[in-house]
């Protein structure tokens, strides 16, 4: 009879959160997030070896690294709770979701590179722009995943009823700011960058008023 389930999964493509298949996604996604966090550090050891001529509102040397890099690690701290709340109620894997969750994965691996641009001098739209650019585009996949679990039902048990819609406007609260902070960005950089720190407040908002629930499946 396992083996019969197993060949079913197969055959569906759907690999149950008990499965092998299903760990080694969960382990991938990680491992990567822990690398890309370690990687932050090296970005900024890297950054403190440059050092931009004074200018006035310019932000050089360690001050700006270290803010490039307590911010990015913050986000990408958040990133992977969201994605480890996301996971804690999956019940299984699919194509759509493995794919989904691969782009969000490289989406994450590249942080450390606009981080080490930021640490150069986070007052810039050139630094801020492609920064804020990136975490929207991981913002933007996290809301997908939601998406693609409520269409193929991967939860690993019935959602109650009504509160996948609260599940959403809170992930898609966060989203929405963040891509508010990146149009900010266009026209004053470290107003974007300060906008970043609204991502949680808009999602507590929500959380506040969602169904008790919320705090198990959001």
């Amino acid at each position: 009879m396992p083996h019969r389930d197993h060949e079913d999964a197969l055959r569906r493509r759907r690999y149950g959160r008990d499965s092998q298949e299903f760990a080694r996604v969960l382990n991938l996604s990680d491992a990567l997030f822990a690398i890309a966090m370690t990687l932050l550090v090296f970005s900024t050891m890297e950054a403190s070896g440059v050092r931009l001529d004074t200018t006035m509102g310019a932000v050089s040397g360690q001050g700006a690294e270290l803010i490039a890099f307590v911010v990015s690690f913050a986000v990408v701290a958040n990133f992977w709770w969201v994605h480890h709340r996301f996971f804690a109620v999956l019940g299984f894997v699919e194509p759509g979701l493995i794919a989904i969750n691969l782009a969000l994965l490289g989406a994450v691996a590249l942080v450390p590179y606009p981080t080490s641009l930021l640490g150069r001098d986070p007052t810039l739209r050139g630094t801020v722009v492609p920064y804020l650019l990136l975490l929207s585009l991981i913002a933007i996949l996290h809301p997908g995943l939601l998406l693609r679990a409520g269409a193929v039902d991967a939860w690993w048990r019935p959602m109650p009823q009504g509160l996948f819609r609260w599940v959403v406007a809170g992930w898609g609260s966060s989203t929405a700011v963040t891509l508010l902070a990146l149009a900010v960005s266009f026209a004053a950089p470290v107003a974007g960058l300060v906008m970043l720190l609204l991502t949680w407040p808009a999602e507590a908002l929500v959380r506040r008023r969602a169904p008790d629930a919320y705090a198990v499946w959001g």
